[in-house]
């Protein structure tokens, strides 16, 4: 049986946390386990490297058991509690890595710009790392709250950011009604401005150089006392004047343009926090979307709309 530590605690001789490799663990030990130990070491093998962002309630929560089930799992592996685990898989992961070692030594590029872009690939996975750690905050879990409340949603791009504020908006109506992409054809957000500020919240999208339109927007809608979240970049903290609920991703890279993956990510994320929170109700009005999108023949292959994950 694959033991999790040999020493007292958890250190090599020379006093150093003593290196693990949890998916070795997992896996010899995966055809003893009972029906819950082998759903827990399922669900940590697939989110290793998102485990020191976890909490015992998070892991009981994500399988469908008892926090007190994930506490004596932890135990039985050998470790004292989950942040003794965590606190030694932070070393193992830090030095591993294997799998973006892996691919980055598999990466070809011509005309000298391999370095260049393998330190842009590591920026890019940074940043997606640092975008998930977002779900971990107070202020996220009060934001998806916000947008499961809301009766409805407004969402506003800017330039670049448009098609990332359009995505967002148009992925968000398969989990709950009301979500409205707002293009500002009139020039005046009329759709905004005469809303209910108490039954209404805006999703803003932006990244610098910040549009004009959208810092006298967000102003506005501070006057108006209607809640604002602004998914945006770190190249500035100019959101925070304007509403708490800012969520700023890590965009700078080693290419022409400053990437947006780690913003789609935050995005993406946020859908998925309102699904999560309106659990059936997401799923019937992901199944209307459907009949909808086979109505009006929209989609090919329309067996992957449904969804019973």
């Amino acid at each position: 049986m694959a033991k999790a530590r040999s020493g007292k605690d958890g250190k090599a001789s020379n006093g150093a946390e003593e290196k693990i490799d949890i998916e070795a663990i997992l896996r010899a030990r995966m055809p003893d386990f009972s029906p819950s130990e082998q759903s827990l070491a399922a669900h940590i093998l697939s989110n290793i490297q998102m485990l020191p962002f976890e909490t015992g309630t998070s892991i009981a929560q994500a399988v469908g058991v008892s926090e007190m089930t994930v506490t004596r799992f932890v135990r039985g592996l050998g470790f004292e509690n989950l942040r003794d685990l965590k606190n030694r898989l932070r070393v193992a992961v830090t030095e591993k890595d294997s799998e973006i070692d892996d691919y980055m030594a598999r990466f070809q590029m011509r005309e000298g710009r391999q370095q260049m872009l393998q330190e842009s690939l590591r920026l890019e996975l940074d940043a997606i790392v640092k975008a998930y750690a977002l779900t971990t905050t107070d202020v996220w879990d009060e934001t998806s709250s916000l947008l499961v409340k809301a009766r409805t949603i407004y969402v506003v791009g800017f330039q670049a950011s448009t098609g990332l504020a359009m995505d967002f908006a148009s992925r968000l109506l398969w989990a709950r009604s009301n979500v409205i992409f707002v293009g500002n054809a009139s020039g005046t957000f009329g759709e905004i401005i005469n809303a209910d500020p108490k039954q209404s919240a805006v999703v803003l999208v932006d990244t610098a150089s910040y549009a004009t339109r959208g810092i006298k927007l967000a102003e506005m809608l501070k006057s108006m006392e209607m809640p604002l979240v602004i998914v945006t970049d770190k190249f500035s903290h100019w959101g925070f004047a304007y509403t708490r609920f800012v969520f700023e991703a890590h965009t700078h890279v080693k290419t022409f343009w400053d990437s947006t993956a780690s913003l789609s990510v935050v995005l993406n994320l946020m859908i998925d926090a309102v699904a999560t929170k309106l659990g059936p109700k997401a799923k019937r009005n992901f199944s209307m979307m459907s009949d909808m999108g086979s109505l009006f023949g929209e989609f090919v292959g329309g067996s992957y709309l449904r969804r019973n994950d």
